[in-house]
């Protein structure tokens, strides 16, 4: 019997090779959309799992303000606390990371990302050691631990353990081991470690243990159990909170425990490290690979109940001669299957052929091997989900009809087979609806965020970092770049605006309510700053050289607000920062000076001749000449380092990224599931015209115009797509809202949006069905009443 069904499978399969390529395509590609996705979404869940106590290991974070959430934690603090949290055994500082310059046998490099971190970095976290011992290699200041393509870097073939290598012109420092490359799915990406004893001889946190300046990344390692359930990481933190609380009454800041295995997908906090994921694109691209392999589905069970005419003589005669409806069910799933597996032997294919171009857009190292029999279940399990999916319909459909009708030729669908039909066709609709509104919307947003005056003109903004002896050569630089025409439009600050991640409450003004906590965002600047970046005062005026002595401040519109002033009033009011008192100069208009997730906070600006970073404006057209002066200018002072600079544009753009990634990969997934969904439509139109063959004929006899038979075959997907669009629009703007709640700054969604993608998907559902009407009104009628 099985071998019966297999052979007229496959003799179906070959006779009819149009309709079997077009299941093949749709389920082929859908699959392979899916395993796509399905690749990535397991590969952004997988972040820290390989760590051995991945179960055990949480970071503490921080709440100011309720609204400003912080990666980072007092040194004091987290060094501190597990000796007063029995349920801590050890944790482990981490500092921000780093770029130095790398010197190994008179060959200078720059590297990064480079972290301090505690000596019991490798007892935490699972990173392998291919050379060195893990007890030790982080004990002594002067060791460092870097990986294994880094040492092949430096010191190609040769063993790199016991090898010197110099840091920033002044640090020798002695490999004490040679560690795995770190994972891709790690949270922590790094080059090298350095002991943080070696910090510790110089940084002020450290030092003197502080528990009020928030500069590290701390981690905590729990007890084998002693975390089974949220409760217990509630009660953990209470305790934390409660000893915080007692050490630093003046500040009420609030700690909460993360999870290792939730940093990447859960940390929508600020001065945090970079490279992180998001857990609503994993989750919207998880439903999306769902939908894609539904819609995949609903392409094969269309295709195969436009052809059931064709087969229902074949179902007459098999119940005829005794066939039960169960023996038909399994003949056609096991059709569906076979070509369910087929597909997935072609979507292999098909993700093997793609897959790097898709890494190279998702920005990941996805492996794809068959070796690994995890993936082979996973794999089998798709196939034989969708076979059944996409089969069990048409089974049910073909396997119901009675023989004494379809042998004399009475065929006669039911209204539940039209409406489930009709049901298929919509959800089809509402899909395509819904993914064009979200392509669009990502898109305008992307575009808003592209365009949108952040209240600075951020073109033509070249800086470099103060580096080596430019530290102690600052008023030689402002010299040098005052006396250069393409230099000379310049300023010296200690942040860029563009991720501010200072903040202090240690701030007065005259009328504050001594119970209020307000976290003050700082900048420190020239009296060229206002020029080169080109904002605008809202009044007042801005910094001169006597400013430094004079303790005078820059305040934004936002930091007005909050004290109670406005641009008018807050001149000349007295404003204390840090002990030091002076005077409100000037009130800047509010400018976005972190990322556009976040709302404009209070800032504070502070004029000092001395800074960290020095900011030059281009002329339009002379990038390369202002450059090539710089390289002059850093060549002559600071001749031991090469020239380190950037673009604010660049680092503008480079926070957006993820978001750019996320909308490139979406608007492909859409056009491919639309594109499915077109040949799911192909199929429902032919199944019509199947259907209505004959009243074509009769009517083209009477004299119905080819125009008029296509309109009359089509005005019924008309019905279709309304009632697609009505259900898609809801679905749609709760989705895209929630996602545009990412922003504090976003494009609304207009109505047009809506309009244009259902006008789109009508155009395209009538353009495919289109087709098949047109060829039936040309169809002669000879063909469709020869038998009657």
């Amino acid at each position: 019997m099985l071998k019966n069904h297999i052979k007229i499978a496959w003799r179906n399969f070959i006779q009819h090779k149009w309709y079997s390529l077009l299941n093949l395509g749709g389920l082929a590609i859908g699959m392979a959309c899916s395993i796509l996705i399905l690749l990535w979404v397991q590969n952004e869940s997988s972040y820290d799992t390989f760590h051995t106590n991945s179960d055990d290991i949480y970071r503490l974070t921080a709440i100011a303000n309720e609204d400003f959430k912080a990666a980072v934690s007092p040194a004091g603090m987290i060094e501190q606390i597990p000796h007063q949290v029995s349920e801590i055994t050890s944790s482990l500082r981490l500092s921000a990371p780093f770029e130095a310059l790398v010197e190994i046998d008179n060959q200078k490099f720059k590297e990064e990302p480079i972290f301090y971190a505690d000596s019991n970095f490798l007892d935490m976290f699972t990173f392998p050691l291919i050379e060195g011992n893990a007890t030790t290699a982080l004990a002594k200041p002067d060791g460092i631990l870097i990986t294994e393509k880094t040492a092949k870097k430096f010191f190609g073939s040769e063993k790199a353990l016991g090898k010197t290598i110099k840091i920033d012109n002044r640090d020798i420092f002695t490999v004490t081991g040679v560690m795995a490359d770190v994972p891709p799915n790690s949270h922590l990406q790094f080059n090298m470690i350095i002991p943080m004893a070696y910090l510790a001889k110089t940084d002020n946190d450290l030092i003197n243990k502080v528990w009020d300046s928030f500069n590290f990344y701390g981690y905590f390692q729990f007890e084998k159990g002693a975390i089974s359930s949220q409760d217990d990481v509630t009660i953990v933190t209470e305790k934390i909170n409660q000893i915080y609380a007692k050490r630093q009454p003046e500040f009420v800041i609030t700690f909460n425990l993360q999870a290792l295995k939730d940093i990447h997908l859960k940390s929508n906090l600020q001065i945090d490290l970079p490279g992180h994921g998001n857990v609503l694109y994993v989750n919207i691209f998880f439903i999306a690979a769902f939908i894609i392999l539904i819609v995949a589905c609903i392409n094969y069970m269309n295709l195969a109940t436009a052809r059931s005419a064709r087969r229902a003589k074949e179902v007459g005669l098999r119940k005829v001669i005794g066939a039960g409806r169960r023996q038909l069910i399994f003949q056609f799933l096991g059709e569906s299957l076979m070509i369910s597996f087929i597909s997935l032997i072609l979507a292999v294919g098909i993700v093997y052929l793609f897959l790097p171009a898709f890494n190279n857009l998702a920005q990941k190292e996805l492996l794809f091997s068959l070796g690994n029999n995890n993936l082979w279940i996973s794999l089998l399990a798709i196939a034989l989900i969708t076979g059944l999916i996409s089969g069990s319909y048409p089974a049910l459909f073909l396997s119901g009809f009675k023989p004494i009708k379809v042998l004399k030729g009475r065929l006669k669908l039911s209204k539940y087979n039209l409406v489930f039909r009709n049901g298929l066709v919509i959800t089809q609709f509402v899909v395509s609806v819904l993914l064009l509104i979200g392509t669009m919307v990502i898109y305008n947003q992307l575009n808003f965020i592209k365009n949108k005056n952040l209240g600075y003109d951020k073109s033509n903004l070249i800086y470099v970092p103060m580096e080596g002896e430019m530290w102690g050569k600052q008023e030689a630089l402002r010299s040098a770049l005052s006396q250069n025409p393409l230099t000379s439009d310049f300023s010296i600050v200690t942040d860029l605006p563009t991720n501010l991640i200072t903040g202090d409450f240690d701030i007065h003004w005259d009328g504050k309510d001594p119970d209020s906590q307000v976290l003050f965002p700082n900048l420190v600047t020239d009296q060229n700053f206002l020029d080169v970046f080109q904002m605008k005062l809202a009044n007042g005026r801005g910094f001169s050289k006597t400013s430094s002595k004079n303790n005078d401040y820059l305040i934004n519109e936002t930091a007005a607000g909050i004290m109670g002033y406005n641009a008018e009033t807050a001149l000349g009011k007295s404003l204390t920062f840090r002990g030091d008192k002076g005077t409100i100069i000037g009130v800047v208009k509010d400018f976005n000076y972190k990322p556009l997730q976040y709302a404009i906070e209070p800032l504070l600006m502070q004029n000092r001749e001395f800074g960290s970073i020095a900011v030059i404006k281009a002329a339009p057209k002379t990038t390369e000449s202002t450059i090539a002066a710089l390289e002059n200018i850093y060549g002559r002072l600071n001749p031991a380092y090469p020239l380190s600079y950037n673009f604010v544009d660049g680092d503008l753009d480079a926070q957006y990224l993820g978001e750019q990634r996320m909308g490139t990969i979406f608007n492909v997934f859409a056009l491919l599931a639309i594109f499915i969904s077109c040949m799911g439509l192909y199929g429902l139109s032919a199944f019509m015209t199947e259907q209505r063959f004959k009243e074509i004929g009769i009517r083209k006899v009477l004299g119905a115009s080819a125009v008029r038979l296509v309109n009359m075959l089509s005005k019924d997907f008309l019905k279709l797509v309304f009632i697609a669009f009505i259900i898609a629009i809801p679905i749609a703007w709760f989705g895209m809202n929630k996602w545009l709640q990412e922003f504090a700054f976003h494009v609304e969604i207009q109505w047009w949006v809506y309009l244009a993608a259902g006008f789109t998907v009508l155009f395209i559902a009538l353009s495919t069905v289109s087709f098949q009407s047109i060829r039936a009104s040309l169809a002669s009628p000879v063909k469709s009443l020869r038998a009657e």
